[in-house]
């Protein structure tokens, strides 16, 4: 009975990988279109091309396979500016390759509902894993200030994007304070909702919410970040909502067959094609930023739209249907889940302060400092925080621009710009010595290259020299 029970339940798994397998795809040309310089032309491409032949095959391993070791290459060239989305992404799909390496070795490579088995758990997890730490590094001093608060400074980007002013929404202190409490609150409540069994499936409302919502924003590109969110996000979802889907969508493309026995074929084709042609297009740089921003917004708004009115369909016609499971298929699948928490635990450690699921906290951990409200210092297992450079003066607008505003450079940040600029002119202030060079080059010790694996795995941001911590709208390593 019992094997009957779980081959039963393998379409289930097929059919819930084939969706977030579109889901996937359509993240990677979100996320290209969104960060349009970032990686070199042929990686974009690449994870172009490896996205369109999933969105054909949807859900087969190998199209998969193709697109996580792309979407893996384009995160190593991207770094160190590296949204803590596409590390997340990475992750999932380190996990991904392991699933499909898994079934080759157990000759199942194109057993989509082994790959599900193996794959949906520790997707799941990694989630709440990012999710928890980016809730927890919120609960700081300087988050809580409406003057410097990241929650503030983003609800007034996005509402004066879309022509909302502060007067239309009251003008008042109170809406401030508001964002950032239901912000915390909003983000504290989603990991919990997800991880007990019968609040799962309203974790999952809750969260596509919330990131509808945060992606309206037309300044700021974080329908990229929303994108990969959303797959994983579905993934709590009962398995049958895969089938559901798949059941829906077989549907409607018999019945456009009746009408006409081309255009299913023709409309699935031209569906693939558009996200392929645009992500060709960031890749030959045919695309401005500018450009490619409003080419990812639009669709991205049809987009949220869509995923929720489905969602709900299937939530009110499975009202008492439990969540996707997260216990790992093997002790195996449960690495890639520890890499994640471990990634969350670098702030606190000092072992890196960039992408460590820290974005958008006000979170200050520099140098045993930390202005969280529950871990009060950090238990720095490096000392380079301890070595923060002013920039006073330099021929370099991107260095010049840390000056201007009052942020400092950790010394090996500051040597891995200078050391690919050995000509501009540069004073800095480091420690209590005041250094002046007409060029760079004149001091060996700073233009001494840092290791590539360094420079990218273990990014340090732009110190703020001032307090309260201000949020900050940029990476913070000098390019």
């Amino acid at each position: 009975m019992a094997v009957r029970e779980r081959h039963r339940g393998r379409p289930s798994s097929a059919d819930a990988l084939s969706l977030f397998a579109v889901m996937w795809a359509l993240a990677a040309m979100w996320h290209l279109v969104g960060n349009t310089v970032t990686a070199p032309a042929w990686a974009q491409a690449a994870l172009a091309l490896s996205a369109g032949a999933v969105l054909l095959r949807p859900g087969a391993p190998l199209p998969l396979a193709a697109l996580a070791a792309t979407g893996l290459l384009t995160a190593w060239e991207e770094a160190p500016i590296l949204g803590n989305h596409w590390l997340l992404a990475g992750f999932v799909n380190l996990a991904l390759l392991e699933g499909v390496a898994v079934g080759a070795l157990r000759h199942r490579v194109n057993d989509r509902a082994d790959l599900g088995d193996r794959l949906l758990p520790a997707a799941r997890l990694c989630l709440l894993g990012f999710y928890a730490f980016a809730a927890f590094a919120k609960l700081n001093s300087a988050f809580f200030d409406p003057s410097v608060s990241c929650a503030a400074f983003y609800f007034k980007e996005s509402t004066s994007s879309v022509g909302l002013t502060g007067a239309q929404l009251g003008g008042a202190g109170w809406v401030d304070h508001a964002v950032i409490i239901a912000t915390v609150a909003i983000e504290l409540s989603v990991p919990v909702l997800l991880v007990v069994r019968r609040t799962r499936v309203l974790g999952v409302v809750v969260g596509l919410t919330f990131h509808g919502l945060i992606a309206i924003d037309h300044t700021h590109e974080f329908f990229d970040f929303s994108a990969v969110l959303y797959a994983l996000f579905v993934l709590f979802l009962p398995p049958t909502a895969g089938t559901w889907v798949a059941e829906r969508m077989g549907s409607i493309r018999a019945r456009l067959a009746l009408r006409h026995q081309a255009l299913p074929g023709r409309l699935h084709l031209a569906l693939v094609a558009l996200p392929v042609v645009a992500g060709l297009l960031v890749a030959l740089d045919v695309l401005t930023p500018s450009a490619a921003l409003d080419v990812g917004w639009w669709p991205w708004q049809v987009y949220v739209v869509v995923v929720g009115a489905t969602v709900l369909r299937f939530v009110r016609r499975h009202r008492m249907s439990v969540g996707g499971y997260l216990r790992p298929h093997h002790a195996l699948f449960a690495i890639v889940p520890l890499l994640v928490l471990v990634n969350g635990l670098t702030p606190y450690l000092e072992v890196k302060t960039g992408y460590g699921w820290n974005m958008y906290a006000n979170l200050r951990t520099v140098d045993g400092d930390s202005n969280h409200l529950l871990v009060r210092r950090t238990f720095p297992l490096t000392d380079e925080q301890r070595d923060v450079v002013e920039i006073l003066e330099t021929s370099s607008p991107v260095l010049r621009r840390y000056g201007e505003t009052g942020y400092g450079l950790t010394w090996r940040q500051l040597r891995a710009y200078v050391a690919q600029h050995p000509d501009i002119r540069i004073t800095y202030r480091r420690g209590d010595e005041t250094v002046a060079l007409e060029r760079a080059s004149e001091h060996p010790e700073l233009v001494e290259p840092v290791p590539a694996w360094r420079e990218k795995l273990q990014l340090f941001r732009a110190v703020d020299l001032r307090e309260p911590e201000r949020c900050v709208p940029t990476f913070g390593p000098a390019r």
